[in-house]
């Protein structure tokens, strides 16, 4: 199967930013922890594994705009980089076109994940590559990737959308 490669779109409004969170204030001072217990928590602007796993859900929701024929409200949420270079006209057909011999979905599989600073062909950045593999139901197999990318306002939008 050829490769196609659309280049894309943004992060589902529900799923919240996953650098910019706010605390919430304690209700109680925290325990003071001994003095001798190592700290295990992960730097204050890391990534956590629970961000990781909203990255992945939210790749799974992104998705599924796909897989239920609504390729518009998936560019609608598009980064505005991306926007300005695929036309939603456009999208929406190639996505259309694409999809149409795969079928109803099966199962959706995240199979990889990654971050980097930089892709090439990408400005440097924050970056995250899920990998998922695809069922359909007429036996159908695709290997599709996201690629969020975090963006101006403390927001992360789907920056890349490839399979084969």
């Amino acid at each position: 199967m050829s490769r196609f490669v659309i280049s894309l779109l943004a992060l589902l409004a529900t799923v919240p930013a996953l650098f910019a969170q706010t605390p919430v204030p304690p209700t109680q001072p925290p325990a003071q922890a001994p003095a001798t217990a190592p700290s295990t928590a992960p730097p204050p602007d890391g990534p956590t594994l629970g961000d990781d796993k909203d990255v992945i859900e939210a790749g799974k929701k992104w998705l599924g705009l796909l897989d239920a024929g609504k390729p518009g409200a998936a560019w609608d949420l598009a980064s505005k980089q991306l926007q300005g270079e695929v036309k939603r006209d456009a999208f929406i057909a190639k996505v259309r076109n694409a999809r149409k011999p795969l079928g109803k979905l099966a199962s959706r599989t995240e199979v990889k994940f990654a971050r980097a600073h930089d892709l090439p062909g990408a400005a440097a950045g924050d970056y995250a590559i899920i990998e998922f593999d695809a069922k359909y139901q007429n036996g159908k197999r695709l290997s599709e990737q996201v690629i969020w990318a975090f963006e101006e306002g403390d927001t992360w939008r789907v920056s890349g959308y490839f399979y084969r």
